[in-house]
């Protein structure tokens, strides 16, 4: 017989039973992935800056200077060493790391429910109640996972792996598989160097897994291939960073812990906080039921163990600044779980007591879904509110902290030190230089003060009564290390904040910013008489009416004229748009980039020919305007780097200034301005030879605005070195060796 007449076997149907048992598992668990989508879709504008921490860790070792912050010192300034790892290869083929992690966290929240759901068939078989859905459907929209799957921090990795791990490892128990049982100790290995506290339930699981060999009174296989594939994750990475790190414990631990009654108490309110919070609550109410019959009870027990204990962890952590109970995510799904559980067994019994045994079943399945669905609507409800509903990245953090990076690369040569208190994005976009981090999550002598003297950074104990006497030693320590650039943290009280914000319209410097400027309790009482004698104000960000960020520059490099901003002669290529405005100031040329992208950036440069001195708070100004927005973006001259009260007779200033497009505004064409006022009083400097001149401004040109496309373009446009420094050889030597 021929190829061509040779006949194939009809497929066989499908078995019925079988097929409803795959719609009954199916269906329900893509409703719950389609309630997750739309909360992460709420939660999208979240991506926390401390993920950045990680991400510079990346970027280093891909740089050749090892795993190291700050290049040349070994400290472990990140909790989640794994995570680094995660992150090595998407930074090395240059993607856009929020949005990688975004994708990341999602499919991780996802396989999570997943995981919840066979969890619970394994447990009960598939039900016409849809008991295996109760869990995942609530977890689907739970605040605490949704906004830190987006958040591009570890949280999802570090409760995905131990949920994991639980299913291989009580499968092996189960079936006596020796794959499941080496596979759950290396995956709950994983997540021990994912989050430290994860430890705590590769413990708790290696329990039932000991007691096996204990009761068979030999070592079973079971046993020793799930503890060897524990300890052959942890024990040789926890050798290498105690060889490498000098220490087992991550420096955010000396930072964040303290062994106060106080910090006891202040975890006592964290959790109750928590247990209000989307409902964790009503889960530990329903926990229970799920012992109500003895099926799975040794799983069960095991949950409920790992619920408490981190209970225990929250409360001896006392605080976290991290929103929305981080902390607790690894064990909520097991505390989910056993709601779900308990649930089950509710909807079990209503259907017993029911005397129909057909309309006992839809009652107690309506009762089941309706609880998961309302406690899930709930939570959504609560991100929505809080996030501003679907508004994309209407509210994303980040953009001034890389625009800080990104304007000190402008003006320091590499290695140059800056302290700041928000150890992020800002030194992820600076990548070669160096950072004091005010708090101590990346600097081994704060950290190690901290915790010496008994504080937490986050939370009061009674070690506060010594805090002066801490401040006092770490405002020597600051200027021991003597940094080139200090960014100063101001947090406003919301009572005062309109006040505040219109002092600021007309005197933007730190003397609108007083007394909160002094008051910020992670900066060690620094901006004081010294400070100000040694640093002077460069330029301020104010990122919302109550939160301000400000620069300053050593006084002693700042009194050196900025050789990178302030030339001797014009530019041989000198081009483009000429001007001259009051008194005998001339634009003698300019140059812009007629491309971007909506929220990226571009440089526009102009050259001038001062006259002399001119009033301090002289601002250049820009303003792009289209036929439906208009952006406006003042600035000292040089860059905010050469006021005009040091100008020089026939100095010729290049001013070289990165523009970027805020959040929200639409693509398209934008006619670009310049001008020049005094804030002081409103007034804008007359143009008195130009040809295009528009309210006493003149036009640049065009730039074209794309339409942001989410995965084509990164959200935040990357910091390339050699693009910022224009004139690195002319920049002032710090004299700084790496790791001073």
């Amino acid at each position: 017989m021929s190829k061509s007449e040779t006949k194939t076997e009809p497929k066989k149907p499908m078995d019925p039973a079988k097929k409803r048992e795959l719609l009954l598992f199916w269906i329900p668990l893509c409703v719950a992935w389609l309630f997750l989508l739309l909360s992460v879709l709420v939660n999208l504008d979240f991506v926390k800056d401390d993920a950045y921490i990680t991400w510079h860790y990346a970027q280093n070792l891909l740089l050749g200077n090892g795993l190291t912050f700050n290049v040349g010192e070994r400290v472990e300034g990140s909790t989640t060493f794994l995570w680094i790892f995660v992150a090595l290869p998407f930074e090395a083929l240059g993607l856009d790391l929020f949005q990688v992690f975004e994708i990341l966290g999602t499919l991780m929240i996802g396989a999570l429910l997943w995981l919840m759901a066979m969890i619970h068939r394994r447990a009960y078989g598939l039900e016409s109640g849809l008991g295996h859905i109760y869990a995942a459907i609530w977890m689907s929209c739970s605040s605490t996972a949704t906004l830190w799957a987006t958040s591009g921090m570890e949280g999802p990795l570090g409760t995905l792996l131990p949920t994991l791990s639980f299913f291989l490892t009580f499968e092996a128990l189960r079936t006596g598989s020796k794959k499941f049982a080496l596979w759950g100790g290396i995956v709950v290995g994983l997540g021990c160097i994912t989050r430290p506290e994860v430890h705590l339930i590769g413990a708790v699981f290696a329990v039932p897994v000991i007691y096996r060999s204990i009761k068979a009174k030999k070592l079973d296989p079971i046993t020793w291939l799930y503890l060897g594939g524990l300890l052959a994750i942890t024990a040789p990475v926890h050798l290498f960073r105690y060889i490498y790190f000098g220490g087992l414990f991550p420096n955010p631990m000396y930072v964040k812990t303290s062994g106060s009654f106080l910090i006891v108490e202040t975890g006592l309110r964290t959790l109750y906080d928590m247990l209000a919070f989307n409902g964790i609550g009503a889960l530990v109410m329903l926990a229970p039921l799920a012992f109500m019959d003895k099926k799975r009870l040794v799983e069960k027990s095991v949950m409920a163990v790992i619920c408490a204990a981190y209970m225990v962890y929250i409360v001896k952590v006392g605080a976290d600044e991290m929103r929305w109970h981080r902390l607790y995510l690894p064990a909520l799904p097991f505390l989910a779980m056993l709601g779900g559980f308990g649930l089950r067994n509710l909807w079990a019994a209503l259907r017993t007591a029911l005397p129909k045994k057909r309309w006992a079943t839809i009652a107690a399945a309506v009762v089941g879904v309706g609880l998961s669905l309302g406690g899930a609507g709930a939570s959504f409800g609560y991100s929505y509110t809080s996030m501003a509903g679907f508004n994309g990245r209407g509210d994303l953090a980040g953009n001034y902290h890389p625009d800080m990076g990104k304007f000190i690369v402008r003006h320091e040569r590499r290695g140059g030190l800056v302290a700041f208190q928000d150890m992020g994005s800002t030194p992820y976009h600076s990548q070669d230089l160096s950072y004091l981090d005010f708090i101590g999550l990346t600097d081994y002598t704060i950290a190690r003060a901290r915790s010496r003297y008994g504080l937490h950074a986050f939370a009061a104990t009674e070690a506060d009564r010594d805090k002066p006497a801490w401040q006092a030693e770490m405002r020597e320590y600051f200027y021991e290390r003597n940094p080139e650039w200090a960014i100063l943290t101001t947090y406003v009280p919301g009572t005062v904040a309109a006040r505040v914000a219109e002092s600021y319209a007309t005197d933007p410097t730190p003397r609108t910013l007083e007394p909160y400027i002094a008051h910020n309790p992670h900066q060690f009482g620094i901006y004081n008489a010294r400070f100000k004698r040694e640093y002077v104000h460069v330029r301020t960000w104010p990122r919302s009416s109550v939160y301000y960020l400000s620069l300053f520059r050593r006084r002693d490099l700042w009194d050196q004229v900025p050789r990178e901003v302030v030339f001797e002669e014009p530019p041989d290529d000198l081009h483009g748009i000429t001007a001259t405005f009051g008194d005998g100031l001339e634009m003698i040329g300019s140059d812009m980039e007629t491309e971007t992208i909506q929220r990226h950036e571009f440089f526009c440069t102009t050259w001038w020919r001062a006259p002399g001195p001119r009033p301090a708070d002289t601002h250049f100004f820009i303003h792009m305007e289209s036929t439906d927005a208009r952006i406006a973006y003042d600035h000292i001259p040089g860059d905010w780097m050469y006021p005009a009260d040091r100008w020089r007779e026939g100095d010729i200033i290049e001013n070289r200034i990165l523009v970027q497009v805020p959040p929200g505004y639409p693509a398209g064409e934008y006619r670009v301005y310049l001008g020049i006022y005094n804030p002081s009083t409103g007034e804008r400097w007359p143009v008195t030879n130009n040809s295009d001149i528009s309210d006493n401004r003149v036009l640049l040109g065009t730039v074209s605005v794309a339409t942001l496309l989410p995965l084509v373009h990164s959200t935040i446009p990357r910091t390339d070195l050699d693009e910022m420094r224009a004139h690195p050889d002319r920049i002032t030597d710090h004299g700084r060796q790496p790791g001073e």
